[in-house]
């Protein structure tokens, strides 16, 4: 399949995976995922009943493609499990684009450690740790976690971080 030129759209229900985590998904008719994955675009810009969100396709390779909306998601669009929404994809222009808080741009200005760890990650780490940044609805829910992980990064106490002899420093 080649490149999709232009927007690609179908309809499609809001399901939830009981399995694992329970993710709220978009499941993506595998003609669709197939043509963009086979092009090399694993991510991109879905407009979910007229809300656009950054996405990359998730699933098993043999198929089942889907993308996973927060509740957050589901809200700005709109809708809610059991929905038929309609979708529409496109190639996300920006793929390595990462959504930041001004408050977490703010204190890696003014932490020059935490902002080179912060740069050295690469971009599902760094994607990962800006889901726990973004979603809180309250500024100052935001502020204090921009402040707790600029201190995390540079003081290397991040859940999962290690010494030199692979002890872990986050207990």
């Amino acid at each position: 399949m080649g490149k999709p030129s232009k927007p690609t759209t179908f309809s499609t229900r809001i399901e939830r995976l009981e399995t694992g985590m329970r993710y709220h998904v978009v499941p993506v008719p595998e003609e669709v995922s197939g043509s963009f994955l086979d092009a090399g675009h694993r991510r991109v810009l879905a407009t979910i009943n007229g809300h656009e969100t950054r996405r990359a396709f998730q699933g098993p390779k043999d198929g089942g493609r889907y993308l996973v909306l927060g509740k957050a998601e589901l809200k700005a669009a709109g809708v809610a499990l059991g929905d038929v929404v309609t979708v529409s994809l496109v190639p996300d222009p920006e793929p390595d684009a990462i959504d930041l808080t001004p408050e977490f741009i703010e204190a890696l200005k003014q932490d020059e450690a935490a902002r080179e760890r912060w740069e050295s990650f690469p971009r599902g780490r760094q994607r990962s740790l800006a889901h726990y940044l973004t979603s809180p609805k309250r500024a100052e829910t935001r502020l204090r976690r921009a402040i707790e992980i600029a201190e995390k990064l540079r003081t290397y106490t991040l859940y999962g971080d290690r010494d030199a002899d692979g002890r872990r420093l986050d207990r």
